[in-house]
């Protein structure tokens, strides 16, 4: 199969997905909203689906963009979804995650690749990804088996939907529910390779554990963390390119511990090497999605990569020509090695947290985050070629009339 493959976007911008390079992947939707005014969970509307469009947009590291196919609060007829989606896609030129749950939807999908290519042929365009969902445990049902027929017919990527549950779809055990996550992954692969081979194919799959007091399903729990790591060095063990959740938490609120899981969980996916962090501004066990948590995670990714970098030594002999040089009670204010690293990127330069020690009065991260969002919202034009914009306008509109 082939192990390195490109994805692009509406812009024609190639990305290398198993060549080194990190990227994030978003979702701008989800059931919940986490509300920064309230602090409460709401459901989303179209504000929400286009703001978090576009902060997903103009984020440099982010490769591709999906969204779940959940109705907005300003509509509640039978096209509420497919006006959110019709919000989203005339607004971003990323890379498109294609999630659906029937037919009707992929065909649709396929039909707005023929648009977003404008005649060209959406077969190797690289232009969607399309997820496959396997039923824990081992069955892929009818029409799963058939989007990925479809997606390697026409050699777009499959992503694995795969999400045991420890203790009700998985053994209720650390090593049990990684063997069968990457079982089903293996078979998912097999399959794929089998219908097209060499067709492009991302390990991927996110267990969770059931809580067996009240049968939940709790996605974001600490161990998450070391099952993110036993998966990523499986898949490099296949040599196979893979995706790892990023952030993330199980609560709704802008607290300590979201900051404390949001942040471990982005280390553990970005540390390990995994090629695609996925769900950045995921929230509220995976349920929810804040429009600060996107801004905040994506520090987090910058944060967790600097980290990642270590101490570089090569210019110890310059520095301790320096210590020399200053002796005993001296001070580095206007030594070379100060002088020169100022502006270099030695140091790290957050954008978003608070770094005044306490010495002066500063707004907090979440503050900082908001600010952010404003910031890169405003004035917003949308980067999708006005011609393209009237075609996907048409095409929703003879649905909308159906």
């Amino acid at each position: 199969m082939t192990l390195l493959y490109t994805i692009r976007g509406l812009d024609n911008e190639e990305r290398k997905i198993g060549g080194g390079e990190q990227y994030l992947s978003a979702i701008v939707t989800d059931p919940w909203i986490i509300d920064y005014q309230s602090r409460k969970v709401r459901r989303p509307g179209l504000d929400d689906v286009l703001r978090n469009t576009i902060l997903s947009q103009k984020n440099p590291k982010v490769a591709s963009i999906g969204r779940m196919d959940f109705p907005v609060t300003e509509y509640a007829d039978a096209h509420s979804s497919n006006r959110a989606l019709e919000l989203h896609l005339l607004n971003h030129t990323k890379h498109y995650n294609v999630y659906t749950a029937c037919m009707e939807d992929l065909w649709m999908w396929m039909d707005i690749g023929q648009i977003m290519l404008q005649g060209k042929k959406l077969k190797g365009s690289g232009l969607m990804s399309v997820a496959v969902a396997v039923v824990s445990p081992f069955i892929l049902p009818d029409f799963n088996c058939r989007a990925l027929m479809v997606a390697a017919e026409k050699d777009l990527t499959v992503i694995p939907t795969i999400c045991p549950m420890a203790g009700t779809t998985s053994p209720y055990s650390l090593d049990g529910t990684l063997l069968q996550g990457n079982i089903e992954n293996i078979f998912l692969a097999a399959i794929t390779q089998m219908v097209n081979p060499g067709n492009p194919f991302l390990y991927a799959f996110g267990p969770s554990i059931s809580d067996m007091r009240t049968g939940h399903d709790m996605y974001y729990t600490v161990e998450k963390v070391l099952w993110k790591i036993a998966a990523t060095e499986l898949a490099k063990a296949y040599d196979m390119p893979c995706s790892a959740e990023c952030g993330g938490t199980l609560g709704a609120g802008y607290d300590m511990q979201s900051g404390a899981e949001s942040m471990l969980f982005m280390l553990t996916a970005q540390n390990p090497g995994a090629d695609i962090l996925a769900g950045v501004g995921s929230c509220y066990n995976a349920n929810g999605l804040s429009s600060e948590m996107i801004v905040m995670q994506s520090e987090w990714f910058e944060m967790a990569s600097y980290l990642s970098k270590g101490i570089d030594t090569g210019n110890m002999d310059k520095s301790l020509i320096s210590i020399i040089e200053q002796g005993p009670g001296g001070n580095f204010l206007m030594d070379d090695t100060t002088i020169e690293n100022l502006r270099s990127s030695e140091f790290y330069s957050p954008r978003n947290l608070d770094m005044s020690g306490g010495y002066r009065e500063a707004p907090s991260m979440l503050q900082n985050a908001h600010e952010r969002v404003i910031e890169l919202t405003r004035n917003y034009e949308s980067p999708v070629p006005e011609s393209i914009q009237e075609d996907i306008r048409r095409f929703f509109k003879k649905i909308y009339d159906t």
